[in-house]
C-alpha cells in the first residue's frame, strides 16, 4: 500500500462502483500524468466485490503506472469501515457531522484510532454539506462554524476534513455561494489538509480558484461520473448501437468507457493551469 501524499499537487477523487468505471478514471490519470482518489460510497462499497476491486486497482495501476488510491466516502458507522481497513482501503471517511459536536470528535478519534500506523488516512466533516448523493441526505446543510472547525481540530487526530462552504452533492439548481473565506481563515491556524465535497456542477475557474485557496487537498466528483456514463449511455443509442439487429454490448461498454474518461480527463487537466 503507497501512503496518499497529501502535500503534493490537490487530488480529484472521482466517485466510482465498479472495476468499469475505476478503469476509465485511471486510464485518465494515465492519460494526464495525475494521481487520483477512487471513490466508493457505502451504497457502492456495501455492493462491491471489494477484494477484486483492491486488486485490480493495485495491479492495473502498476502496469499503467498510475497512482491511483481507495477511498471509502461518507460512512457513518464503524463496521463498514474495519471492513474497508481490512480490505485495503487507503483512507476512509467517518462522517458524524449530523451528530454533536463531541460525538463528531469521538467518533473520528476512534476510527483515527484505528487507522494511525496503518498507512490509511482518515477524513472527517464539521458542519453538514447540502445536498443527496447515494443516500447521503443533509436535512440541515449549512456552512460551518470556524469555531467548530477549530475545536473539532484542536481534539483530533484527523488527516483530512471536509468543512462546510456552501458547496452541495447532487446538481445544482443554481450557482453556489461558496464561502472561500472561511477556507482562508482556516487555513493559516492548522496544516490539515482540507477537502470539498460536491464539485460537479462548479465551473473550472471555480474548481482552480479552490486548487489554491488555502489548504484545500481533495475535491470530490461524484455526479458528473454519473452523468458522463448516462452521456456515454445516449451516445451510444444515437450512433443505433442499441439496435436490435447486430447489437455488440462491446461498443456500448466502449463509449460508456470514453465519456467517462473524457470527463476525467478534462478534470485533471485543469491541474495544469492552476
Amino acid at each position: 500500500m503507497k501512503y496518499i501524499n497529501l502535500n503534493r499537487e490537490p487530488f480529484f477523487a472521482f466517485n466510482i462502483w465498479s472495476i468499469e468505471s475505476a478503469k476509465a478514471i485511471m486510464d485518465a490519470a494515465g492519460k494526464t500524468g495525475h494521481a487520483v482518489i477512487l471513490q466508493t460510497s457505502m451504497k457502492a462499497f456495501s455492493r462491491l466485490d471489494r477484494e477484486a476491486l483492491r486488486f485490480f486497482v493495485t495491479d492495473y495501476g502498476e502496469k499503467k503506472k498510475v497512482q491511483a488510491y481507495l477511498h471509502l466516502d461518507h460512512c457513518r458507522q464503524i463496521g463498514p469501515i474495519q471492513e474497508a481497513v481490512a480490505c485495503g482501503w487507503d483512507s476512509v471517511m467517518i462522517d458524524g457531522s449530523d451528530r454533536p459536536l463531541e460525538e463528531n470528535i469521538r467518533l473520528t478519534n476512534e476510527v483515527c484510532g484505528m487507522t494511525k500506523g496503518k498507512g490509511i488516512l482518515t477524513e472527517a466533516e464539521v458542519g453538514q454539506i447540502g445536498g443527496v448523493e447515494d443516500g447521503i441526505e443533509a436535512a440541515q446543510a449549512g456552512v460551518a462554524r470556524l469555531e467548530d472547525v477549530l475545536e473539532f481540530l484542536r481534539n483530533t487526530d484527523v488527516d483530512m476534513l471536509a468543512v462546510a462552504m456552501g458547496t452541495a452533492h447532487g446538481l445544482y439548481g443554481r450557482v453556489p455561494k461558496l464561502h472561500f473565506d472561511l477556507i482562508e481563515r482556516i487555513s493559516p491556524l492548522t496544516g490539515v489538509p482540507l477537502v470539498v465535497h460536491g464539485g460537479t456542477g462548479l465551473s473550472d475557474r471555480t474548481l482552480q480558484r479552490l486548487m489554491v485557496c488555502g489548504n484545500i487537498r481533495k475535491i470530490n466528483i461524484s455526479t458528473d461520473v454519473k452523468q458522463a456514463y448516462r452521456q456515454g449511455i445516449e451516445t451510444g443509442i444515437q450512433n443505433g448501437y442499441m439496435e436490435k439487429s447486430g447489437f455488440d454490448p462491446l461498443r456500448m461498454t466502449d463509449m460508456i468507457h470514453e465519456t467517462i474518461e473524457d470527463m476525467a480527463v478534462h478534470k485533471l487537466n485543469l491541474l495544469e493551469k492552476v
